[in-house]
């Protein structure tokens, strides 16, 4: 045990940031007994949720695309007279109320912006943080959870495009960064943001054109009544082997807004659930009406033209894409966490524990195929767990490093390989493994906090 009365910065852990991954990690450490903070840069919480902030990417009309029941804490349900799909604002309203139920604001350090993280020793011995104003800050342990959403990913197209060049995370209204009503509009990008950015510009553009590099499955958002990932849920429950969910979902996504296909758009070159879930309900619906006019893949841009790659041409005054972004830890040397340089993607345990450390974690580094904060919820669970067994229960610590040197197992799902998918999940099983993991480590913890316990084995002795 590392605590010490003259010095509780080396027993104190500290979260970075204070959106949904972060508030769970606070929640989840204080509520194992250890002292935490959370440091956030922005003046509230929420993360990407709080519209407005310099680090949120949520548009004007941005809703949740898995369902209010699959996305909610575990011990933390959302109002019921929430939508089945909430929007931003909702979203940020409950996640205030879930750090004002769990008493959190008074442990958060607002406007304190993180620089850079660097480790005071090797593993076990805390960790240095650096702050835009003010002294560095000492803690026993680090909870990134800063979201991964910074640095957007932009296409590389040859040429220069001479009207109004955007990404899809400055994107907040068809008024703004730029005026789209009227104009014409290429949006790239065939994920959530640019289906969603497609047909709000369709509402407003004169024309409006979604290039997309491959076809993809879209599923509405409700399927005869019922949030869609719901039902599937029913399946996962009733351990329905994957053949049988793809033949159920194919003939409900058919019934309900129809197959790709059936639109006049390209057949997915792979199966119904290897890539992540395009959720929409108006898509097809506008597509059909001529209101979005789907392209392949960018080849160039020529001052305002637009060539793509089947050799058509069409000039365009706004380009809009949606490209997704970068996975970087910003504050963070990744080779810290096994990289093989400063940016890579670091090498961890369920994409969240180091194999080698029990004083970090990242939380929130995952793109699961439903909702994720429930899960994220049970990551944090599993890391205050990990951060009281290396101050209390060295037993348990112990059996956690040796779990963290077996390699991952195979997703049950192979997804296509693209940057997109990096981080992709199955959240069922994900979530069945972080239970069961969270579990283990009780009985551990219990275990090795019991008296009669440490008197038998200080008898053997």
């Amino acid at each position: 045990m590392r605590s010490s009365a003259a010095d509780p910065s080396r027993s104190r852990w500290c979260v970075i940031g204070a959106g949904p991954s972060g508030l769970a990690a606070l929640k989840r450490l204080r509520e194992q007994g250890l002292d935490a903070e959370c440091l956030e840069r922005e003046d509230g919480s929420g993360g990407n949720w709080y519209f407005g902030a310099a680090t949120s990417r949520v548009f004007a009309s941005t809703r949740l695309i898995s369902s209010k029941s699959l996305t909610a804490f575990t011990d933390f349900p959302m109002p019921r007279h929430f939508p089945a799909y909430p929007d931003h604002r909702q979203c940020l309203d409950y996640l205030r109320a879930y750090a004002h139920a769990f008493g959190l604001e008074p442990h958060i350090r607002f406007a304190t912006a993180v620089e850079r993280i660097e480790p005071q020793g090797g593993p076990g011995a805390g960790w240095t943080v650096h702050v835009a104003e003010g002294p560095p800050r000492r803690y026993a342990g680090v909870a990134l959870a800063s979201g991964h959403n910074h640095v957007p990913r932009w296409p590389v197209i040859p040429g220069r495009f001479a009207g109004d060049l955007l990404h899809a995370a400055h994107y907040k209204s068809p008024t703004l960064p730029v005026a789209i009503a009227g104009r014409r509009v290429l949006v790239i990008g065939g994920g959530n943001s640019g289906c969603d950015i497609a047909v709000e510009s369709a509402q407003h553009a004169a024309r409006t054109v979604h290039s997309t590099r491959r076809g993809y499955f879209v599923v509405p958002r409700e399927i005869y009544g019922r949030p869609a990932d719901l039902r599937g849920e029913r399946l996962l429950k009733m351990a329905a082997p994957l053949w049988l969910r793809r033949l159920v979902g194919l003939r409900l996504i058919d019934r309900t807004i129809g197959l790709p296909w059936r639109h006049g758009l390209p057949r997915p070159d792979h199966r119904l659930y290897e890539t992540h879930p395009v959720i929409n309900s108006e898509l097809l619906a506008a597509v059909r009406a001529k209101a979005i006019a789907p392209a392949g893949d960018v080849a160039a841009f020529e001052a305002h033209d637009v060539l793509f790659r089947d050799g058509t041409r069409e000039a365009f005054d706004v380009v809009i894409c949606a490209t997704g972004y970068e996975t970087t830890l910003p504050f963070l040397d990744a080779r810290l966490l096994g990289a093989d340089d400063p940016a890579a993607m670091p090498r961890l345990f369920m994409n969240l524990l180091s194999p080698q450390r029990d004083d970090i974690a990242v939380v929130g580094l995952i793109q699961p195929d439903s909702g994720q904060w429930g899960i994220t919820d049970l990551q944090a669970a599993l890391v205050a767990r990990m951060a009281r067994a290396a101050q209390h229960a060295p037993r348990a610590a112990a059996w956690l490093y040796r779990l963290r040197q077996r390699p991952d197992p195979a997703s049950p799902i192979r997804y296509v390989d693209s940057p997109r998918h990096a981080l992709e999940v199955e959240h069922y099983s994900y979530r069945r493994r972080l239970e069961r993991l969270i579990a283990a480590m009780d009985r551990r913890l219990r275990r090795e906090s019991s008296p009669r316990l440490a008197t038998s084995r200080s008898g053997r002795r």
